[in-house]
């Protein structure tokens, strides 16, 4: 991207605006791992969701292909989450902490990092959805 007028407008675009761009054209608008996640998280009020995933993994390839790409999850994603994905072979020692959890992960952190839950394994778009809404009602004391 190498027009200066395009990058002045998204620059002074919120994030949410253009999360909800990338919603609208069917992908999760992933983030890479860094404190400034957990900054926007305390901003915005919302929760960190964490995909854990590898180039190997034919689950987590999957979960990409369909669940990642469902318009309710993506529309759960959108309202509630940060969105961060961590590949394996992009980030070795970020994965490395996380390596026990297996792949494809799922995790749910507050804004100071605090783990909420953790899912393993591939999860059909509704039970993705289901434990997204789920997360958020409890975090919420039911008021979702």
């Amino acid at each position: 991207m190498s027009n200066p007028h395009l990058l002045k407008i998204l620059a002074g675009l919120p994030a949410a605006f253009l999360m909800n761009a990338a919603v609208a054209g069917g992908s999760v608008p992933w983030q890479s791992w860094s404190d400034g996640v957990f900054q926007q998280a305390r901003q915005e009020q919302r929760l960190v969701l964490v995909d854990l995933s590898a180039q190997w993994c034919a689950y987590c390839r999957k979960m990409d292909a369909t669940t990642w790409q469902d318009s309710k999850v993506l529309a759960a994603v959108s309202k509630h989450y940060i969105p961060v994905k961590i590949v394996d072979e992009e980030d070795p020692e970020l994965a490395a902490r996380y390596r026990d959890y297996g792949r494809p992960a799922v995790l749910i952190l507050d804004a100071d990092g605090k783990e909420i839950m953790r899912r393993r394994g591939y999860m059909k778009p509704q039970w993705m959805e289901w434990m997204l809404q789920a997360v958020v009602q409890e975090q919420e004391g039911g008021k979702l």
